[in-house]
């Protein structure tokens, strides 16, 4: 579910980075995606082939494709992106595991439950205008987003199990919602599902000598997200299902307790971080690289060889051990990394393209 299109919508954004070309049509996909609590190609097929990291706490996979025009100091871009996030911990993660391959959770007393969903899918434009100064070059753009699709889901609490594979346990939920949630409530049309966002991008390039280069690059450096009348629930989900009454008879209550309504929404999205500092020797440039996406931080370290109409850039997140290949064209550009030659254990995946034409 977390991954559904990994594969198949992309972001290659651009949506502050500061164009080469005064004039020029580009179109682009690309996307990026990252877990720490299991391999990808095991999320996308909910086939749990292996016990999750011990450290699990993140997932996400964010997607954009769009075209994009430049003319002169302005640019417009149209886009759709898709954006999905996962928050948890070992023992959710730990439990879920043991759940999907039918085990008993015993492997521990209880499991603490923590779980965060987000996610959102947009329509959107941006509006851009670039300085340039001789050593010093930068961008903003503005962007406007029509929201079509949201969710955001929390579950907190406390699960235990037994040998016989029973499981108990009392978790408190809230969610919003643009159609069915945990508990599959669907929309009968009395929801407002529609919304919209802003979005500010930042770039800047800076030349501090002949050899010497800073690029910076920040997506949804501000990000403001409203929704009106989405759906809401909230309550307690409690295996205890039994009590004595005041007539000494025994009585039963509900597994899940709570409200089910429509609510106001609003939400932000982390930033997107990309600093780059490259000293350029004759043909070769050597590259390093600071990341932040979904909260977390990559490092890179890498070179860059530079032809007559074209580059190629070879990369290594330091910490992950994934490398990047980038190789950029007078008109195209292809991008794609991965951790792991064995798609089933690869952890990391990026892909990007683009296509430009200049006028």
């Amino acid at each position: 579910m977390l991954f559904t299109l990994l594969f198949c919508a992309s972001d290659f954004v651009q949506s502050a980075t500061i164009s080469k070309q005064q004039n020029a049509i580009t179109s682009y996909l690309s996307s990026d995606s990252f877990s720490n609590i299991l391999p990808i190609k095991q999320l996308i097929d909910d086939d749990w082939k292996q016990a999750p990291a011990s450290d699990s706490s993140i997932g996400f996979t964010q997607n954009e494709v769009g075209l994009t025009t430049q003319w002169q100091n302005f640019s417009f871009n149209l886009a759709h992106r898709l954006d999905y996030f996962v928050f948890t911990n070992s023992d959710t993660a730990q439990a879920f595991y043991l759940e999907r391959t039918d085990q008993p959770l015993t492997t521990q007393s209880s499991y603490q439950a923590d779980l965060k969903l987000h996610h959102q899918r947009s329509n959107g434009m941006r509006l851009g205008y670039q300085w340039q100064f001789q050593q010093f070059t930068t961008a903003i753009n503005l962007g406007y987003w029509q929201i079509t699709a949201s969710r955001e889901s929390s579950i907190t609490g406390e699960v235990f199990g037994d040998e016989e594979n029973n499981i108990t346990g009392i978790a408190d939920v809230q969610e919003y919602y643009s159609d069915k949630n945990f508990l599959k409530r669907g929309n009968s049309g009395n929801w407002d599902i529609d919304g919209y966002g802003v979005t500010l991008d930042l770039a800047m390039t800076w030349r501090i000598s002949k050899n010497i280069e800073l690029d910076l690059d920040i997506k949804d450096l501000y990000s403001q997200f409203k929704m009106k009348n989405l759906g809401y629930s909230q309550g307690r989900i409690d295996t205890e299902g039994t009590f004595i009454n005041s007539l000494g008879g025994k009585s039963y209550l509900p597994l899940y307790r709570g409200k089910e309504t429509t609510s106001d929404y609003q939400f932000d999205l982390p930033e997107q971080v990309n600093l780059l500092a490259q000293y350029q020797s004759d043909d070769i440039a050597y590259i390093a690289r600071f990341k932040r996406q979904g909260e977390v931080n990559f490092y890179y370290a890498g070179v860059a060889f530079d032809f007559e109409y074209s580059r190629l850039k070879l990369l290594l997140d330091l910490e992950h051990l994934s490398p990047e290949l980038e190789y950029t064209h007078s008109w195209f550009a292809v991008r794609f990394a991965i951790d792991d030659i064995d798609i089933d254990k690869a952890m990391q995946f990026s892909l990007g393209l683009s296509g430009q034409y200049t006028f």
